[in-house]
């Protein structure tokens, strides 16, 4: 029996959004705030206990759903096998000794962003200090410069969960993301460039640069990273169907060939490989997938009728006449910016985007509505209070909350300018 009959649907939905933003800025646990957004969603669409329980186990023990999360733990491993092998640290130390202290404070926090860790910004703050030995520079601009170029790479890098998930709900592959992605971290640097680095001094090269070896050095340092991407790009190429067999299954190959390398190149004891392994992060956030999807598989499931929730949704936007282009907006950036998180905007809002688009979209019409969405809902992190990463390189360089929002202003509305019109730039294309 339905709660509230003659409440249209996309209410209903975006009232259960608006649960999860409620209860996580109340309880700061964005699982609880899923569960019982899901709760709401289930009980608004009239569900039975016993449908209820077949959505959440079929979405629970599906293939695809077992692969993400073995996909996710690899990739969490992975970086800290990367951190416990010194390679990060050599890679600081290569980095410093052949460029100026701008492009340093800018790559060092760009190279440790493919370390999709929360709170990784504090792991990058030391580093980006270093390059300020004199003490010249601003601390609240170290703080930005750290916590801004940090996450360049997060529109496309399949390192980072948001990234999975996106590719998860949408159907995409990751040479599609990859595709729309770079040109959106092209315009993160840009805006980095444009609105702090011209205000760090150019400096001169150390003295003491090597002059030999500096390319092959950096290429086996970011081997893990190189490998990753590189077999999870050209596996689905050499064989087209092992997508189809399991979308996750190349990033899981392309993680397995780093572990082996790395562990060649660098070995780790098994006292270590059992810290690795032993973390209790990692536990929550595959939790926190875990509960995203299945209020992803609400979205999805049919009502009590036998119509599917998207179906009902589609027509009553239609008969509203709300604009697809708005919802993309809006959606994603008011769920980031209350969230923090990459992983709170996708699992909630972009079910009801893609699910605006109707059973058999266009490609162009995915894509487009992924730059929108992505660029959206990521700069609405970026933006965020309540962003771990925002918060730790603050603590680190004694910055204040209030200038860090403000610097950040013009450099995430040149990114959301730049996303526009990438928007409709990919609409123009042909289905």
């Amino acid at each position: 029996m339905q709660i509230l009959p003659a409440l249209p649907w996309i209410i209903k939905v975006l009232g259960s959004l608006a649960i999860i933003l409620i209860v996580n800025s109340l309880l700061k646990n964005l699982t609880i705030s899923v569960v019982l957004g899901t709760l709401t969603l289930a009980l608004l669409s009239g569900h039975s206990l016993t449908t209820v329980f077949s959505i959440v186990s079929n979405c629970l023990f599906s293939v695809n759903h077992l692969s993400l999360m073995i996909a996710v733990a690899q990739i969490y491993w992975l970086s800290s096998q990367w951190a416990k092998t010194g390679m990060m640290q050599e890679l600081v130390v290569l980095i410093q000794s052949r460029l100026s202290p701008r492009a340093s404070i800018a790559i060092l926090p760009a190279v440790l962003g493919f370390l999709p860790v929360p709170g990784g910004a504090l792991f990058s703050a030391p580093l980006v200090d270093s390059c300020d030995r004199e003490g010249r520079i601003d601390p609240t601009l170290k703080s930005v410069v750290n916590y801004w170029f940090r996450h360049v790479w997060e529109f496309w890098c399949p390192l980072y969960p948001g990234i999975l998930l996106a590719m998860e709900i949408t159907g995409l592959t990751i040479l599609q993301v990859m595709l729309v992605g770079l040109p959106l971290s092209f315009s993160a640097i840009l805006a980095g460039y444009l609105f702090f680095l011209r205000e760090i001094p150019g400096g001169k090269l150390p003295t003491q640069s090597p002059t030999n070896g500096f390319l092959k050095q950096f290429l086996l340092l970011t081997s893990p990273i190189i490998i990753v991407i590189g077999i999870q790009t050209v596996l689905p190429i050499f064989f087209s169907g092992i997508t189809e067999f399991n979308k996750y299954l190349p990033i899981s190959i392309g993680i397995i060939m780093a572990y082996l390398f790395l562990q060649i190149l660098k070995p780790l004891t098994l006292a270590t490989w059992r810290e690795i392994f032993g973390q209790k992060k990692i536990f929550s956030l595959l939790l926190l997938i875990s509960m995203i999807m299945v209020y992803v598989a609400f979205i999805e499931a049919k009502l009590p009728n036998g119509t599917p929730l998207v179906t009902m949704i589609s027509e009553e936007l239609s008969s509203f006449g709300i604009p697809i282009t708005v919802m993309a907006m809006l959606i994603p950036f008011v769920s980031a910016i209350t969230s923090g998180l990459s992983l709170g905007f996708v699992g909630p809002s972009f079910p009801i985007i893609f699910s605006m688009l109707g059973p058999n979209p266009s490609l162009p019409q995915l894509l487009s509505t992924l730059v929108l969405a992505y660029g959206f809902g990521l700069m609405g992190v970026m933006l965020s209070p309540v962003h771990v990463c925002l918060i730790v390189s603050n603590e680190f360089f004694e910055a204040k909350l209030t200038p860090t929002l403000t610097r950040l202003l013009k450099p995430a509305f040149f990114v959301i300018l730049y996303t526009i019109a990438f928007h409709f730039l990919i609409s123009l294309f042909p289905g």
